[in-house]
């Protein structure tokens, strides 16, 4: 079998292209979430419209462009190593940065009527978004430690919830509710 592949023409630098793309992948998951850290500390809004870098985004299109979607038995077994991984999407914090902003102005007495409704859209988009992560085992369970953005969002976003008497009802906030982040 080792013969039959090593006979199959190769892309010119092949190995090295996939070497230099997964480094650039794991650099990407492991220094943007630090820079988009730094971003919203510093007060800013909307990482990804306004202070992505472009070395960024070249890194995660080439890289998508390379990988193929996971299989059926690819998700089985990123189930298995999910403890071990880095959140798959490097801006995954800047969406969680925006939704807490999003529920600041859910909740802020000068938001307009406008703003509302937007910061809403925003937020079920966002729930979409992460049980798309989640059922994809693409985040780290370390989102789900007690001090993380991700659970100070939740904390806000489950009180607005209960405050506002919305009857919305979703799969991660079923998800969150039952304890199954615990299991995760």
């Amino acid at each position: 079998m080792v013969a039959q592949v090593q006979r199959k023409p190769h892309k010119e630098g092949a190995t090295f292209r996939t070497r230099w793309l997964y480094a650039g992948m794991v650099y990407r998951r492991m220094v943007e979430p630090l820079d988009i850290a730094v971003f919203y500390v510093e007060g800013g809004t909307d990482y990804m419209k306004n202070k992505r870098s472009a070395h960024y985004k070249l890194l995660q299109q080439w890289y998508e462009e390379d990988v193929k979607p996971p299989s059926g038995d690819k998700l089985d077994s990123k189930k298995q190593k999910v403890s071990s991984i880095l959140t798959e999407d490097s801006c995954f914090w800047a969406h969680v940065e925006e939704a807490i902003l999003s529920c600041e102005l859910l909740k802020s007495a000068n938001s307009t009527l406008e703003q509302r409704k937007s910061s809403w859209d925003n937020l079920v988009k966002f729930e979409k978004y992460i049980m798309e992560q989640i059922n994809n085992y693409a985040v780290s369970p370390e989102i789900f430690l007690v001090k993380s953005s991700f659970m100070k969002w939740w904390g806000v976003y489950e009180d607005y919830i209960y405050t506002s008497n919305n009857s919305y009802g979703s799969p991660l906030i079923s998800f969150m509710k039952n304890g199954c982040y615990t299991e995760y």
